[in-house]
């Protein structure tokens, strides 16, 4: 609301014939000439002023369209983004960086600059937990590290997505979502939320098409209908296929033994499992090991009390994990009891609404 607000009092102020102007100061370019672009499918120069001798700038105009634009430096290779609309801005120099901060806080630009902040905090914390986690060796303590991270994760993720629904409808909602387009490649049900968060009112911009090229490839990679049979061996040597559990729904759960968020998921698992079973749910899991020993012994490190089966021939060799489209361990499916796919890596409320 407080963003809509804004965009609402803009619109009064721009009606009333606001312009856009930016000053600044530039040591040691005398007679240089800055240039203000909007960014688009192409660059677009709007405005451009001299530097005069005492190193100031002043670029000013009305702007057409509100929206992502770029101050091009003259022989700087610090070229600054910003989301210019019809107001006043100053071109400010912290912490070794140029930074464009609006006078007014009313502006699009004053609350991305808040963002900003905000994420790099988030950034730092994430950061400085992941600091030591590749040189544990300990499976266990390692997967101690990785609830941490998974658990500090989801809240960054969940500041995020309350930044995009503040921006929708803007192009800095599509920034924040490129950004970190690396993450949500790899997690559709997140990827999903950010796309809806983003509004019913797209911007067209080369970020836009970059994000929904990203997400039509992660939907199409996606497993749906009829989830594939399989036999496996279980800890005794016995045959289980997938078809024997007809008529039960089913969480199945790839993992590997070296996979440190797996191991966390076993113990969520065993915490969970007595209430999942006497809802009607049974737990499968498939281990991509390439070495049975390793597997037998993480079962029992593990104490899991569900039914266990391996694919030996490894995460990379697996036929199964190749049915199952496996890109990441741990990767569960939700099975219904007519054998067909219900969801990927379902939540605890996803699965305390089943029938």
């Amino acid at each position: 609301m407080r963003i809509l607000f804004c965009i609402l009092m803009l619109g009064i102020l721009f009606s009333c014939g606001n312009h856009f102007q930016l000053d600044g100061k530039l040591d040691n370019l005398v007679g240089k000439v800055v240039v203000l672009s909007a960014l688009g499918q192409e660059e677009v120069p709007l405005l451009s002023a001299s530097i005069q001798k005492d190193g100031k700038f002043v670029l000013k105009g009305k702007i057409a369209k509100s929206g992502f634009c770029r101050l091009n430096i003259p022989g700087s290779d610090c070229n600054v983004l910003f989301y210019a609309e019809n107001a006043f801005y100053q071109l400010e120099k912290q912490k070794g960086h140029y930074v464009i901060s609006s006078l007014d806080t009313i502006t699009m630009q004053h609350h991305f600059l808040k963002y900003l902040e905000e994420n790099a905090v988030w950034q730092d914390v994430y950061n400085h937990l992941c600091l030591g986690y590749d040189t544990i060796s300990d499976i266990h303590r390692k997967a101690d590290r990785s609830a941490q991270l998974a658990q500090k994760f989801e809240e960054w993720n969940a500041f995020r997505l309350q930044s995009i629904r503040s921006f929708a409808g803007t192009e800095i909602a599509q920034y924040i979502i490129s950004q970190e387009l690396y993450f949500y490649e790899n997690d559709y049900k997140f990827f999903t939320k950010a796309i809806q968060a983003l509004g019913d009112t797209v911007p067209d911009s080369p970020m836009k098409t970059a994000i929904f090229s990203a997400y039509e490839k992660l939907k199409a990679r996606q497993l749906t209908g009829k989830a594939p049979d399989f036999t496996l061996l279980d800890k005794t040597g016995k045959s289980v296929s997938l078809s024997d559990f007809r008529g039960k729904y089913v969480l199945l759960d790839f993992w590997a033994s070296w996979c440190a968020p797996c191991r966390e998921k076993n113990r969520a698992l065993n915490e969970k499992y007595a209430q999942w079973k006497a809802r009607g749910l049974e737990i499968i899991s498939i281990s991509l090991d390439d070495n049975k020993q390793a597997w037998l012994k993480a079962v029992e490190e593990d104490k899991i009390q569900w039914i266990q089966l391996a694919d030996l021939a490894g995460f990379k060799g697996s036929r199964v994990a190749r049915d199952y489209k496996i890109s990441q361990v741990p990767t569960v499916y939700l099975i219904d009891p007519q054998g067909e796919i219900l969801c990927t890596n379902p939540t605890e409320e996803e699965l305390l609404n089943l029938p």
